[in-house]
């Protein structure tokens, strides 16, 4: 085997710097936009997209059936005298505490006037709700009125305690035996 790898290197050697030279002399210039890689310009991709549209089963159904709850409705039975009465207990507080009984309503409009309070409850609420509200506008008010006090502040607070006690004219001065200077 070693004498067949030696016989080969200068062959495989040879090989190769003809190669080269061959590949250098008959190269042609590469240019990144003719490369294979890239697509025609104004092409578009391969890629398949789905086409979208309001006919779907989906919109579709939604049509249909508000279509049909259009047309069907009117033709709904319906008791005429129910209609005109309302069940609310700030218009017709009489028949707000009849409508619980009467089965003629239907269980979702009893089950309601039997949780909702009386007209009165609401009255007192909302006249509680609007005291509050005047109070806490008050209460704002005041504090975004509110001014600090002014401060004088002394640059040298200790000015009091550097005069001289003696020579001093009577009444020029005022007593600051009392005076506490807070920094």
């Amino acid at each position: 085997m070693s004498v067949r790898s030696t016989m080969l290197k200068p062959t495989s050697s040879i090989l190769r710097q003809q190669m080269m030279i061959r590949g250098i002399s008959t190269s042609q210039p590469k240019r990144a936009s003719h490369d294979d890689s890239h697509h025609q310009h104004g092409e578009g991709s391969d890629d398949a997209y789905t086409t979208e549209s309001f006919f779907t089963p989906f919109w579709r159904n939604t049509i249909i059936l508000t279509a049909v709850t259009v047309l069907v409705y009117p033709y709904l039975p319906s008791t005429s005298n129910l209609n005109q009465i309302t069940t609310s207990p700030s218009l017709n507080p009489d028949f707000f505490q009849k409508s619980t009984t009467n089965k003629e309503l239907p269980y979702i409009t009893r089950l309601l006037t039997k949780i909702t309070p009386e007209s009165k409850i609401w009255t007192e609420r909302n006249d509680k709700h609007l005291q509050l509200s005047k109070d806490a506008a008050e209460t704002k008010l005041l504090f975004q009125e509110a001014e600090r006090p002014k401060v004088l502040r002394m640059r040298y607070p200790s000015s009091f305690e550097q005069a001289s006690p003696h020579n001093i004219a009577v009444g020029s001065q005022t007593d600051l035996k009392d005076l506490k200077v807070q920094l």
